[in-house]
């Protein structure tokens, strides 16, 4: 087991006997599990969320009370999520009377001050960024019987939700309370691994709740038009807007989520100005740009969406994704195209290839969509590699990846499509369930120069999916760019297309001495050139279409231009030393947490006896609501179920049509895959560690029809469970067919046909086509397997 030699043991300053932490490892090695919380010992008492919005951006302070419930002094470690395109722009830490702010140090210099705090008996704080929402929290030297209160500052900008015909345009204010459960494939394959996997509650033992205190601040109060598809909410009218709060507190499972109508701000085109923190004298605006009228000629489109169907998607998630789907495909004109990809461990076809989007295919695949069931891993990077192809010269492809985002190896996914995406098509995600990760959602869909849209439950995706049609049905502008004699340097260069009833926001740094900015682009459709242009006065000046604010835009500038940095270094690590320092400075520059940059905080006096002994403790998280533990892998041998793993992946109609056969043996082969739930409850599983001669009974049929016979035996396969959450379990189904050339099998005779499925009723089902193949017509016939076999018994 590894562990972190700063924390293991540390000496005492004047040279005494070190001192032995004695409790589990900081990071979960194996990954994450179910485990029994005790309400009684659990650090954190509650945590509570107070914000003010206006104006398009969002102040928030997460204020975390801890206890220490030992007589020792306690150290903890706490994986929690923040919003993944806000900056973090303050960190304090209240022990008792004593007061620590943070500061922004780059990462390794950080971590070396939290431990030589820790070995002088100081009381300290780092919080580091793994993820761009996910971030560990850990807290040092915490003495017995002593309040710790911790409060971070969070700066971010609201989501603009499309207007569609029944709906205008909206706010969306989202903070992130739980962070989810990712799949991380092969072994080493995701090098941080153990610091993303955190333990889970498997009964409701947490007692931390959460409450909220939301100011929306606008022209007029709109407290009775707020509202909430992710939790129970109260609002009431005060004097600088609307106050929202829970009517008691909730757990800590789900993104809080709150939308209001724009129109009551006045969004309007035009720029914010404003500085950066204390050290950054910098100019900075945010630019906001209205679309204007749908132009007279609009693209056809060539849409691809990407299903994921993988085990964290089993249950509600996949009943999002499904209706968000079927909106998508009720939303096509008739000159449109369509396809659906469905992944898990791989990807397959949902029906035809691109088609035109006639009722009869529609209707096909709405009919394919219905059958779709999750189980398997989250191999997302093939599945985007396969939808990446060619388009046609007079149509827009537009990529629409449906997913929770759950997996470890987002880069891989952002790097195929930065290397691969042809001019011309888009990427736009859609993020489903009650915590996605941002992480992947937001990247994927700034690499894509798309949409990000989140779903929280199936009652909000069909509004969802109808906000993202008419996000994307008709863009207006495309390849917009930013040029000026005003503009130092825009925070990304890849800025998304401009949406009909969807305005763009862009962050940008400034001249002092001032000038014009200019946006300019195509107008979609045709060659003409659309521009627009904003007068920027002078620094300390301001005008009605410029005005200032107090809040440090710079920070979101700096939060920006990292992000995009990301994506440069997705693509290609081979200057990764470069871009690497340049992430670190621009952290160090705007005083946020990055990658390269972490905060830490630290007590001027030692608050406990440095050579005491030090109990450690790392926080178990809730379980996101919705998600299945079984289907993301958190129950029974690592999490891995049965599943039958063909060249259609999930368990998809063409899935069911046939299994993988194995060349070398009349038989076909049924794999696990980590976290997957296609065949969980429908058959046992050996235990770990069984032999290759372990066997259940065969299973026998009764005396079959004309075109359908028992198997000869059912064997196990087992591989030694030595690789964590990749061991493969198999299942070798052999017949009494004899291996037969494509030729035969492709022509439909009877004995080459055969093949075993995993069948929604509980079955394993060996099924024939008749040679004539009258109708079409397959008989079959179904052979229950024995619930508990006896491995014993040969």
């Amino acid at each position: 087991m590894t562990r972190d030699p700063g924390l293991d043991r540390f000496r005492h300053p004047g040279g005494g006997s070190p001192m032995t932490i004695h409790e589990p490892e900081l990071t979960t090695r194996g990954g994450p599990a179910l485990v029994s919380v005790d309400g009684r010992t659990y650090p954190l008492e509650s945590v509570r969320l107070t914000a003010r919005a206006e104006g398009g951006l969002a102040l928030s302070r997460l204020t975390q009370r801890f206890a220490n419930p030992y007589d020792q002094t306690l150290e903890v470690v706490y994986t929690l999520p923040l919003p993944a395109d806000g900056a973090v722009l303050g960190y304090t830490i209240r022990i008792g009377e004593r007061v620590l702010r943070g500061i922004v140090e780059p990462r390794e210099r950080a971590a070396a001050a939290f431990r030589q705090a820790l070995a002088q008996g100081r009381g300290a704080g780092l919080l580091e960024q793994d993820r761009d929402d996910t971030f560990r929290q850990r807290l040092g030297n915490l003495p017995p019987a002593t309040p710790v209160e911790v409060e971070i500052e969070v700066l971010q900008r609201l989501a603009t939700l499309a207007a569609t015909d029944a709906l205008g345009l909206e706010w969306e204010y989202r903070f992130p309370t739980v962070v989810g459960v990712r799949y991380q494939g092969a072994p080493d394959r995701v090098p941080d691994a153990g610091r993303l996997d955190v333990d889970r509650d498997e009964a409701g033992g947490i007692p931390t709740r959460l409450a909220i205190d939301v100011t929306v601040a606008g022209r007029t109060p709109a407290s009775t038009r707020i509202s909430s598809p992710s939790h129970s909410i109260l609002c009431e009218a005060g004097p600088e807007g609307a106050r929202v709060r829970f009517g008691e507190g909730e757990r800590l499972d789900r993104d809080l989520v709150l939308r209001w109508p724009a129109a009551a701000d006045g969004l309007e085109a035009g720029m914010v100005l404003g500085g950066g923190l204390a050290g950054d004298d910098g100019r900075y605006g945010l630019v906001t740009v209205t679309p204007p009228a749908v132009p007279r000629a609009t693209f056809a489109r060539d849409l691809t969406v990407l299903i994921d169907a993988s085990g964290s998607m089993s249950g509600e998630p996949l009943a999002c994704a499904k209706q968000v789907v079927q909106e998508l495909l009720r939303g096509l004109d008739p000159q449109d195209r369509f396809e659906l990809l469905v992944f898990s461990n791989q990807v397959s076809r949902l029906g035809r290839a691109m088609t035109p989007a006639t009722p009869d295919a529609l209707r096909r695949a709405q009919r394919a969509l219905a059958e779709l069931t999750a189980g398997g891993g989250t191999e997302m990077a093939g599945a985007i590699s396969e939808a990446l192809g060619c388009l046609r010269h007079d149509a827009q492809r537009q990529i629409v990846l449906v997913t929770d985002g759950q997996i470890g190896f987002e880069r891989e996914v952002v790097a195929g499509i930065m290397n691969g995406l042809p001019d011309g098509c888009r990427v736009h995600a859609v993020g489903i369930g009650s915590a996605p990760n941002r992480s992947l959602t937001a990247a994927v869909a700034r690499a894509g120069r798309g949409v990000e849209l989140l779903v929280n439950d199936p009652v909000s995706a069909r509004e969802g999916a109808r906000r993202l049609g008419a996000a994307t049905a008709r863009p207006v502008i495309t390849d917009v760019a930013i040029e000026g004699t005003a503009l130092l340097r825009p925070a990304t260069t890849r800025l998304r297309d401009v949406f009909a009833g969807q305005p763009l926001v862009a962050a940008v740094e400034l001249r002092g001495h001032g000038g014009a900015l200019e946006l300019h682009g195509r107008l979609a459709g045709s060659a003409e050139r659309w521009t627009w242009r904003i007068a920027v006065p002078e620094a300390g000046g301001a005008s009605a279409a410029t005005p200032a604010t107090p809040l440090p835009i710079g920070a979101l500038f700096g939060r920006e231009a990292i992000a995009d940095l990301e994506l440069t270094l997705a693509a290609s690590a081979s200057n990764a030393e470069a871009i690497d320092a340049e992430i670190e400075a621009l952290g160090l520059r705007h005083r946020i947490t990055s990658r390269r940059t972490s905060l830490v905080a630290i007590a001027e006096e030692p608050t406990v006896d440095p050579s005491a002994p030090t109990r450690r403790q790392r926080i178990a998280a809730e379980l996101p609501a919705g998600v299945s533990a079984q289907g993301s892998g958190l129950l029974g041998g690592g999490g891995e179920t049965l599943m039958l793993a063909s060249a259609a992946g999930p368990s998809s109609p063409n899935a069911r049509r046939g299994a993988v056969r194995d060349p070398a043996a009349r038989s076909f082969c049924a794999r696990s895959a980590p976290g997957g739930r296609a065949a969980a409850g429908r058959f046992a599983m050996p235990p770990s560690g069984c032999s290759t001669s372990s066997r259940p009974r065969a299973a026998r049929s009764r005396s079959g029809r004309r075109g359908s016979g028992p198997p000869r035996t059912i064997s196990w396969v087992c591989s030694p469970a030595s690789a964590r959450r990749s061991s493969a379990w198999r299942w070798w189904f052999g017949t009494r067919s004899k291996p037969c050339p494509r030729a035969r099998r492709a022509s439909g005779g009877r004995r080459c046909s055969a093949a075993w499925s995993a069948m929604p009723s509980g079955y394993v089902t060996w099924s024939s086509r008749s040679r004539a193949r009258r109708r079409h017509r397959r008989s079959s016939r179904s052979v229950p397997t024995r619930p508990t076999p006896n491995w014993k018994r040969r």
